[in-house]
């Protein structure tokens, strides 16, 4: 009846009443009834709309449309509505369409919803704006506000200003001016509700509760459930005898693991050595935390939600609570701990020749740090202690350098930014930044944790299962292009750029990548430019390969303390390893689609905590001079990189005059004033920095190099 019924709306010139359908449909009095309850249900998704006459007409017949609500930071908005076409020939196609939104007509909108917009009612300089009738979804369970008194009622001005639209009242008196977490508990309008307060963040001087309270803006949870807690407290301290059976014994193998000096959360260790034909015996062992963390457990239900480890400047918010993830779940040096092996046996030139997958037992003989390793393989002085592994990591580091060598000829992408970190004093607050180096230590594990990885999902697609894929797409064409275009900019064309879908292959990034090393004093500035341009790695249960590690079979096995994903391909493969039937399939895809989420709440937290530290560290040298160049140019201003890497602003009311954005690379002054470009060295001195903001924001004092100069030099000199 759907079907007869949706054909009989398309044909109508006009609305149809519903006796009018039913006369149509030629239906009888029982199919009647069922008419009235599929016009209910269309009404209710809004695929059909019911006039004031009580007509029935299709939604893409009229005016009105669904779509998506966004917002940005400032809370102004727009809607993006989908509209879906078949041609000629039948073939359906879709097309994306975007709506500014005033802030009239939003009807309580706030970023994320699903609404029902009229597209075109209103108008204003000629401009087409969607006038929102409707919320018809809203997925929000809790926001993060400041609590604020309005006569005897509490309330809560949110933190976000997406959701600045929205009013909560609270349930309770509250103290005015802390920062909570509140349950929207009931609904008033789209756009008010009752709150009842469940987190309190009231320490502003505690600088890892200003960590967690940006975490949590982001979506980011750092505490567990009851029901998680409760669990823990019946899971073993140390390995039961019932939990060896069926395990093969390696704990008599020379079994260690290579961290950060103050790492707890230990899941991967190493094992090597040369078999009787030369070839390497490569053990790498993996934390088996699908055994204390079943699936369907309050456990799983919390690490399902949070879908990793979250490391915000200064602190941890783990996926699993500490006694899992520091304890039996960690293989700590020195006691027996459970784990899955993927045992392979590799040639000199990196081939794997042939592997498998054990449970297994271990016993890590030492916890290495990389500072450490990265001593010996330097051949400096190092710890005695690590004196009797010497020769087992001289190995490793062998042909870990083979690996990369392979990885980089296939066309891997090396990312070589330097990357911030925080120096904190006994009282956890930045007295200084340093940057995180990667040395050979670093180098070694990595290649033996991405080596495990593709062994992985090439075993579970060899051998007919399910994976769930780390996926990369191919570069963005239309940030290529606009790649190209700066590297034009700035004097140095790629001189084999012929088409927009360049990079299709990774060997060709790499071609522009060797070109950006060539760049001088711009390598720096291109280099984070060209990284802007790729994909968003993901999680998922198709394949496409991953383009920046240029493998066709690539997935998340190596850290299931802190990566969901990792602790489902673990089920995987013991599924596999019993011959059994993977009974969640369907539930994979979904997986995948909840652990990217929550990666980029992730990477968002970690951010914007760092933003909030870097503003908080500068705060006393405001007035200070620095020197820095321009990284990119907006309607806005100057985004700016200081020679130490802190990024500020410039905003366009600080430089003297008018100033034209006239494309993506410079700010042309109106006024024969100075113009800036992207590549510009400028002197600046530091006029504002705002922890609570997080905000840097600089004054320039002089241009001391400038990219147009340079480009006329070029020119003149050719």
């Amino acid at each position: 009846m759907e079907e007869r019924l949706l054909e009989e709306l398309k044909k109508a010139k006009k609305p149809l009443s519903y006796e009018k359908l039913v006369e149509k449909l030629d239906l009888n009095m029982e199919q009647a009834k069922k008419l009235e309850e599929l016009l209910q249900e269309k009404e209710n998704d809004f695929s059909i709309i019911k006039t004031a006459k009580n007509n029935y007409v299709l939604l893409e017949k009229t005016s009105f449309r669904k779509g998506r609500y966004i917002s940005n930071k400032k809370g102004e908005g727009r809607v993006i509505v989908k509209s879906e076409y078949t041609n000629s020939d039948g073939e359906k196609f879709s097309k994306l369409s975007s709506y500014d939104v005033l802030d009239s007509d939003n009807h309580g909108a706030i970023d994320g919803d699903v609404v029902l917009v009229n597209l075109f009612s209103k108008y204003k300089n000629g401009v087409v704006y969607a006038d929102v009738k409707r919320v018809i979804t809203r997925r929000l369970n809790y926001i993060v506000g400041e609590v604020y008194r309005s006569g005897n009622d509490y309330y809560i001005k949110p933190l976000d200003k997406r959701k600045k639209n929205l009013i909560v009242k609270l349930d309770n008196y509250e103290v005015e001016g802390i920062k909570v977490s509140v349950n929207l508990k009931n609904k008033i309008s789209d756009y008010e509700y009752i709150g009842e307060v469940t987190r309190r963040f009231n320490n502003k001087f505690d600088p890892t509760e200003d960590v967690l309270l940006e975490a949590f803006k982001c979506g980011i949870n750092d505490e567990f459930s009851r029901e998680s807690l409760d669990e823990v407290k019946l899971i073993p301290k140390n390995v039961l005898d019932v939990d060896r059976l069926n395990r093969q014994d390696l704990t008599k193998e020379e079994i260690f693991t290579i961290d950060g000096d103050d790492t707890k959360d230990i899941d991967d260790a190493l094992s090597c050595r040369i078999l009787d034909n030369g070839n390497y015996l490569i053990g790498v062992h993996i934390a088996d935390v699908s055994h204390y963390v079943k699936r369907g457990s309050a456990l799983d239900q919390d690490a399902f939600q949070r879908g990793t480890s979250v490391y915000p400047v200064g602190t941890v918010i783990p996926m699993l609570p500490k006694e899992l993830s520091n304890g039996i779940c960690s293989l700590n040096p020195g006691v027996d701990r459970l784990a899955l092996s993927c045992l392979m046996e590799v040639s000199p030139t990196g081939a794997v020749c042939e592997h498998r997958i054990v449970r297994s037992v271990i016993n890590s003989r030492k916890q290495m740090t990389y500072n450490e390793v990265n001593k010996i393989l330097n051949n400096e002085n190092f710890d005695e202690s690590y004196k009797e592994f010497v020769p087992t990591l001289k190995k490793l580091n062998k042909l870990a350098l083979v690996l990369k060598k392979n990885r980089v000829l296939n066309g891997s992408f090396q990312f070589n930014r330097p990357e911030i970190k925080c120096v904190y004093d006994d009282k956890n607050k930045v007295v200084g930044i340093d940057y995180r180096k990667e040395g050979m230590a670093e180098n070694l594990i990595e290649e033996f944790m991405l080596l495990a990885n593709e062994t992985i999902d090439r075993h579970l697609t060899d051998n007919g299962y399910p994976c769930l894929h780390r996926i990369h797409d191919v570069p963005i064409p239309k940030k290529i292009e606009s790649f190209l275009n700066l590297l034009d900019f700035l004097g140095y064309e790629f001189p084999s750029y012929e088409c927009l879908d360049y990079c299709n292959s990774p060997k060709d990034l790499q071609k522009l990548q060797n070109h950006v090393e060539k760049t001088g004093k711009f390598k720096e500035i291109l280099s984070t430019n060209l990284i802007q341009c790729m994909s968003r790695a993901k999680y998922s249960a198709e394949n496409i390969g991953h383009y920046g590690l240029a493998k066709d079979y690539y997935c998340h096995f190596t850290s299931p303390i802190r990566r969901y994903p990792d602790l489902i391909v673990h089920r995987l493969v013991k599924l596999n390893l019993d011959n059994k039937n993977v009974d969640f399939l369907s539930d994979i895809e979904e997986i995948g689609i909840q652990s990217s989420k929550m990666e980029r709440h992730a990477q968002d937290a970690e951010r914007e905590a760092l933003k909030m530290r870097l503003a908080e560290y500068l705060e006393p040298y405001v007035g200070k001079e620095y020197k820095g160049s321009i990284i990119s140019v907006d309607d806005y201003g100057l985004d700016i990189q200081l020679d130490n890497y802190i990024e500020g602003k410039v905003r366009v009311q600080d430089l003297p005059g008018r100033y034209l954005y006239d494309n993506n690379f410079s700010l042309i002054s109106l006024d024969n004033n100075e113009n800036y470009s992207v590549g510009d060295y400028l002197k600046l001195q530091l006029i504002n920095a705002s922890k609570e903001k997080k905000l840097i924001q600089f004054l320039v004092l002089e241009k001391i190099d400038s990219v147009n100069h340079d480009i006329k030099i070029k020119q003149k000199n050719k």
